[in-house]
């Protein structure tokens, strides 16, 4: 949230160049040479914040500063008011002596007596006019007060466009013949309320080269991003950039608005806003002011019918007050277009806000029936249904569903949720059954009586992790379905609480689920169901069931409908291998995919009160999460490809970034390092979004690891501190530290991995590891310790234990790897040859397969013995490519000009070349050189 709020030093110091331009009137002053300047903007673009800091750099120079300021309060303004307030100060100033104090008595005495007859001040027939003779009169006097100061006078002309036509007059005169003493002029005013003489006199000024025009054009982005003190990507600069339409005013006033409501700073803007506002709105008539929030209530856009309509005022009146608004600059008319809109959105918010609140009822009623009957579309009359208030009647939902529909495809979720919710409020209000005229068909045949109207907007918010919107539509949806028996209940809180879990709030998951649990105590087949799916939303909050929990709920549930019984073989299997209990998780597993693998998301075994498609999709993660720590990584990829499937039919984005994780890491495990890399980058991509910290760190660390399987650093690398910490951000399970340290040892990095599984200060890493992961840590421990040097037989033992309490095969091919290492570093290769072969044997060609393939390749090499043949095996298994890289890089070519002999680029040729040391276990070109020159 974007909450830094700037003083006007900030917004001035975003206004580098018109300030700049400004600073010149200055000089201009003190070399006592005349300067004129047209500054104009509008409302809010920054005039007076720089007027105030041009100002006080003029006095700290020593030029005297005089202003007027113009209002709009007064219908029939004094003449000449604002050069009368600017010289009745300079007495004040203490500038110039006696004569400076007689002159500007005299001026401010002519000032105030202007000639009787309006008319007589304006030149007329192309004779010289008393008007003429009394102006230059007083330009005279101005002049004789310039003089009289010592480094010249800068003037200050605020608000102009409010001047009276005398004051304009004034001006004119003197732009047209400077008076050559030092007198700097700035004439501030806002370009679409300013007379026509004013406008006029400028421009003939700017043709004769006396007048420089500076505009305040609205703010560009990176300016927006200094005014509020905040990064340039902060998350909701965009935004607060686009409806601000660049205004500096504006831009900080609704930062103001999302900031804390008791911050001063965020007070003092807010009410400063307000105060111009009603500053500025105070002169309007009656007729005016009904018309402005006639206006406001239709919205964005109106029209003069539409005003008249709302207003309850006849046509022409309608027309002759919004002219007048427009003549206030406070509407605007669209280029093109009989269509008109409010100058800015906080304005029409101000005269929103100012009309009676039961006024408005009534009126965004008539603005519906009005619009309605014109062919308005369903998302302009949804906000008049919604702000109609008790007004509403139960024929509006039918609008509102309309809107709902136009809503989500513009990604305008937050309105979605907020008419979903009016429109279940109607429902209620109604007193109908919480159901849907017709039963829903399709994707959500089984979600829950009445889901098509709120469904698809809980689904769009969770994809955007909007926890806020989605806690209030909540509290809506249970409302509504208050009336239904508490099974009849189940698929609709069911839903929810899965979304709440995946969205990282397992808490409100269990506390919404908690009431309905006590409801059904004791009703057999609902209970059980429940039961269920609220151990289900565990582990989709990245937790692990309690196994004595899910051993109870299995039991219950042998008799129950299919999917429930296969959720609950899921969530036991993948409880007892954590556990270590495989042979018991090996039947619970394959158990459950027979009966998941016989159902259809949408068939008779899923029946809308246990929950249907939503939760099948989620047992079909929990059955392939526990088949890919078997090691299972082909029934445990069509499985998570099944559940990404139906989720992906049925909109549920909140379910992906979890299947997408564990299609990553069996990618990984299996050696497809593109395929991990892309379903990583996705997932990663979907957690971000809803807010899923745990699936973002698990989708980083199967992104490192594949990376350094490529010979890559990746986008995320870890590395240790001076005292061996681990800094970045900190894997919360045990398979994330392990894929991190991987990672690190791939890089030939052993500090880091010790430092990522061996935590000596951080209790939340614990050292000892799941059953199921225990070998395979054991094992990166004592690689890792061989790298940095220290001695890895007390790894391999543990490892080797751990294969034997797990006797799952995977397990003893790390065993076996750890063995390895122990023999290779204490020079015994050939034994650590045979021991690697073994591994490779028993893993096949998953990647930790491929590391035992590649290391007895080392291994043979350092034998002494067999190194031809060796070399000759490992050349058999480059690719084309990879041979023709080989060979190039053996002809001394560098990488650079492999790349260009290939076609390919310089990032390509690295790739490969790490993958061909690899596999021909050498480190260097040298190397590569003298190996193929053995196998020649």
């Amino acid at each position: 949230m974007v909450t830094a709020l700037a003083g006007t030093k900030t917004r001035t110091a975003v206004r580098r160049t018109e300030l700049e331009t400004l600073r010149d009137l200055v000089r201009s002053a003190t070399a006592r040479r005349d300067a004129t300047v047209e500054l104009t903007g509008d409302p809010g673009s920054g005039k007076t914040a720089l007027l105030a800091a041009l100002a006080a750099e003029a006095r700290a120079q020593g030029v005297v500063v005089l202003r007027g300021l113009c209002t709009a309060a007064e219908r029939e303004p004094v003449p000449l008011r604002p050069f009368a307030q600017a010289f009745g100060g300079l007495e004040s100033t203490g500038a110039g002596g006696p004569a400076l104090t007689l002159g500007s008595a005299a001026l401010v005495h002519s000032l105030a007596r202007p000639p009787r007859d309006p008319t007589a001040l304006v030149p007329s027939g192309g004779g010289l006019t008393r008007g003429c003779h009394y102006f230059a009169e007083l330009r005279r006097m101005i002049a004789d007060c310039v003089a009289a100061v010592p480094r010249g006078l800068l003037l200050v002309l605020d608000d102009f466009h409010w001047a009276d036509p005398c004051s304009v007059r004034l001006v004119e005169a003197l732009m047209r013949r400077p008076i050559g003493g030092g007198l700097g002029i700035v004439v501030a005013h806002r370009p679409r309320q300013a007379p026509v003489g004013l406008r006029l006199a400028v421009r003939h000024g700017v043709e004769l080269g006396t007048v420089e025009e500076v505009n305040l054009a609205p703010l560009t982005l990176a300016q927006s991003a200094e005014l509020l003190a905040v990064r340039i990507d902060a998350p909701e600069l965009d935004r607060l950039h686009e409806r601000s339409g660049g205004n500096p005013l504006h831009l900080t006033a609704l930062a103001a608005e999302e900031g804390p409501p008791d911050d001063p700073g965020h007070l003092a803007v807010r009410r400063g806003l307000e105060t111009r506002l009603l500053t500025e709105c105070a002169p309007l008539d009656p007729d005016e002011r009904l018309a402005a929030h006639a206006a406001a209530v239709l919205g964005e856009s109106f029209d003069v019918e539409s005003v008249a309509v709302v207003a309850r005022m006849a046509q022409d009146e309608a027309c002759r007050a919004l002219g007048s608004l427009r003549t206030r600059d406070l509407v605007r008319a669209a280029p093109r277009s009989s269509v008109l809109a409010f100058r800015d959105p906080l304005l029409r918010d101000f005269l929103y806000g100012e009309a009676d609140s039961c006024w408005r009822l009534a009126a965004h009623r008539r603005a519906l029936t009005h619009l309605t009957a014109l062919g308005a579309l369903p998302f302009d009359l949804a906000p008049h249904v919604v702000l109609s208030g008790s007004l509403a009647a139960p024929r509006d939902r039918a609008v509102l569903g309309a809107a709902v529909k136009e809503a989500l495809p513009a990604g305008r979720t937050a309105l979605a949720a907020q008419w979903t919710a009016a429109a279940l409020r109607l429902h209620r209000a109604a007193r109908e059954p919480a159901r849907a005229a017709d039963p829903p068909t399709g994707p959500d045949a089984t979600c829950s009586p009445g889901c098509e109207l709120w469904l698809p907007v809980v689904q769009a918010l969770a994809a955007e992790g909007d926890v806020t919107h989605l806690r209030t539509l909540t509290r809506e949806i249970l409302a509504t379905l208050a009336d239904l028996p508490p099974a009849d209940r189940i698929p609709a809180v069911a839903t929810i609480a899965l979304v709440q879990a995946t969205l990282g709030l397992p808490d409100e998951a269990g506390a919404l689920l908690a009431p309905l649990l006590a409801a059904l105590r004791g009703t057999g087949r609902p209970e059980a169901a429940l039961q269920v799916q609220s151990q289900l939303v565990l582990v989709l909050a990245g937790q692990l069931p309690s196994r004595a929990d899910v051993e109870v709920l299995a039991r219950h549930t042998e008799a129950a409908p299919p999917i429930t019984a296969a959720g609950a073989l899921a969530l036991r299997g993948l409880s007892t291998v954590f556990a270590g209990d495989l042979s018991a998780a090996e039947t619970d597993l394959d158990t459950c995919a027979q009966i998941l693998d016989g159902l259809e998301p949408h068939g008779p075994g899923t029946p809308a009160e246990l929950g249907g498609a939503d939760v099948f999709a989620g047992y079909l993660a929990v059955l392939a999460c526990g088949e890919s720590a078997m090691g299972w990584y082909g029934p445990a990829q069509a499985h998570a490809e099944r559940a990404l499937a139906t989720a992906r039919l049925r909109g549920d984005t909140h379910l992906l970034p979890m299947l997408l994780n564990v299609l990553a890491y069996v990618a990984y495990q299996d050696g497809r390092m593109s395929e991990a890399l892309e379903s990583a980058q996705e997932a990663r991509s979907l957690a971000r979004a809803t807010g899923s910290d745990h699936h973002v760190a698990l989708a980083d660390a199967v992104t490192a690891a594949a990376w350094a399987w490529l010979g890559d650093a990746g986008p995320h690398p870890t590395r240790p501190d001076s005292h061996g910490a681990v800094t970045g951000e900190v894997p919360r399970t045990s398979v994330i530290a392990l894929l991190h340290a991987e990672a690190a040892l791939a890089a030939g990095d052993g500090h880091t991995a010790l430092a990522l599984l061996l935590p000596a200060r951080d209790a939340r890493r614990v050292p000892q590891p799941a059953r199921i992961l225990a070998a395979r840590v054991y094992e990166l421990l004592a690689a890792a310790s061989v790298v940095t040097g220290a001695d890895a037989t007390c790894w391999a033992e543990r490892a080797e234990t751990a294969a034997a309490e797990a006797r799952v095969t995977e397990q003893h091919g790390y065993a076996l790897l750890a063995r390895g290492h122990v023999l290779l570093a204490g020079s015994l290769p050939a034994d650590a040859a045979h021991c690697y072969h073994e591994a490779h044997a028993l893993l096949g060609e998953t990647t930790a397969g491929m590391r035992a393939r590649d290391l007895a390749r080392i291994a043979h090499l350092a034998c002494g013995n067999g190194e031809t043949a060796a070399a000759a095996d490992g050349l058999a298994e480059l690719t084309l490519r990879e041979r023709q890289v080989a060979d190039l890089a053996g002809q001394g070519l560098k990488t650079r000009d492999i790349a260009e002999r290939l076609l390919v680029s310089p990032r390509t040729v690295d790739v490969h070349l790490t993958r061909i040391y690899s596999k021909l276990g050498v480190h260097s070109r040298a190397a590569l050189v003298r190996l193929l020159a053995r196998a020649a």
